[in-house]
C-alpha cells in the first residue's frame, strides 16, 4: 500500500512539459503588483504606520495570498488579478494622500550632509545604496518558492507549474535559476566597496567565510537527503539525481560567487592598466 502510495505520488510530478514563458510572466507580475498596492496604501494613506491587526491582514494578503491565488485560483486568469490588484493601486494614488497632509519637521541641510557623508565613510561607497527593489524581489521569490514546493502535491496546482521531465519551462523551473540571481547580485554589493576603498581581499579569509555561510545550507541537505532516503520518502530521481538536492546547490553558491570575485579582480586590474598603457602611447 506504501509502495503503491509513493508510485502514484511520484507519477503526478513526472512527464511533464511545463507551460508558455508569457503566463509565466503573468503569474509572476502578480508580486510588484500587490507591491504596488502595498506602497499606494503606506504612502498615499499611511496604512501600515500604526501596524496593528487589520494591518498586517492586509500585509499578509497583498505579499502572500495574492501569490497562492496567482498560483492556484487565478492559475488560468492571472491577468484579471493583476487587474484587480494595479487599478485599485491606480486610484489611491488619485486620491488626496494623508501622509502629505501632515505637517512635517524642517529639515536642516547641514544635518543632512552629515549624514550621507558619515553613510559614505560607513559603506566606503555612497554610491551603492540598499535598494527597497531588491529586497522586494527576494522576499517574493522566497514566497512563491514556499507556495509552490508546498502546493506541488495537490491538484489546484496546475501541472503545467511544475519542474518539467526533460525540455520546457515552467513556474517551479525559476526558482534555481532566481536563487542563483539573486546570490551573485547580494554578493557583488561587499566585493564593489571593498574595491571604492582600495581594500585587497584576503583569499582564505574570504573563502572561510563563504564555506560558514554555506554550512547550515549543507546540513539541511543532509538531513533532506537522510530523511528521503530513510523514511523511503517520494522522490522524483530525474530532478536532482539520486543524492543531491536543492539545498547542496545553494550550498556551493557562496563559495563559487566568492572565488568569482576574487578571480575577476585581477583580470580588471590588468585590463586596467593595458588600457592607461595605450593611452599613453597615443600621440597628441
Amino acid at each position: 500500500m506504501a509502495q503503491s502510495y509513493k508510485s502514484l505520488k511520484e507519477d503526478f510530478v513526472s512527464n511533464l512539459s511545463g507551460g508558455s514563458i508569457w503566463e509565466i510572466n503573468y503569474v509572476t507580475a502578480v508580486a510588484p503588483a500587490a507591491v504596488l498596492l502595498w506602497s499606494a496604501l503606506q504612502s498615499n494613506q499611511a496604512f501600515f504606520v500604526e501596524y496593528g491587526p487589520l494591518a498586517f491582514l492586509a500585509d499578509h494578503l497583498l505579499n502572500v495570498g495574492t501569490i497562492l491565488a496567482a498560483t492556484t485560483l487565478y492559475s488560468s486568469t492571472p491577468a484579471i488579478l493583476n487587474l484587480l490588484l494595479v487599478v485599485p493601486a491606480i486610484c489611491l494614488y488619485l486620491l488626496p494622500s494623508k501622509s502629505r497632509s501632515r505637517p512635517r519637521e524642517p529639515i536642516h541641510p547641514t544635518s543632512v550632509k552629515g549624514q550621507l557623508d558619515g553613510h559614505k565613510r560607513k559603506d566606503g561607497l555612497g554610491s551603492l545604496p540598499e535598494r527597497p527593489f531588491i529586497t522586494h524581489y527576494r522576499g517574493s521569490m522566497m514566497v512563491v518558492t514556499c507556495v509552490a514546493i508546498l502546493a506541488v502535491d495537490y491538484k489546484v496546482f496546475p501541472r503545467r507549474f511544475a519542474k518539467v521531465e526533460t525540455w520546457g519551462t515552467s513556474l517551479m523551473d525559476m526558482g534555481v535559476g532566481s536563487f542563483v540571481f539573486a546570490a551573485g547580485v547580494v554578493s557583488a554589493r561587499p566585493v564593489l566597496k571593498a574595491r571604492a576603498v582600495g581594500e585587497t581581499s584576503d583569499v582564505g579569509a574570504s573563502l572561510k567565510a563563504a564555506i560558514r555561510h554555506s554550512l547550515p545550507l549543507l546540513a539541511l541537505g543532509l538531513i533532506r537527503l537522510y530523511s528521503v532516503k530513510g523514511l523511503d520518502y517520494a522522490e522524483h530521481v530525474s530532478e536532482y539525481g539520486v543524492h543531491w538536492n536543492f539545498f547542496f546547490t545553494l550550498a556551493l553558491l557562496p563559495p563559487f560567487a566568492r572565488e568569482l570575485h576574487l578571480s575577476d579582480g585581477p583580470r580588471l586590474n590588468l585590463r586596467h592598466s593595458l588600457h592607461s598603457d595605450r593611452s599613453e602611447r597615443q600621440p597628441f
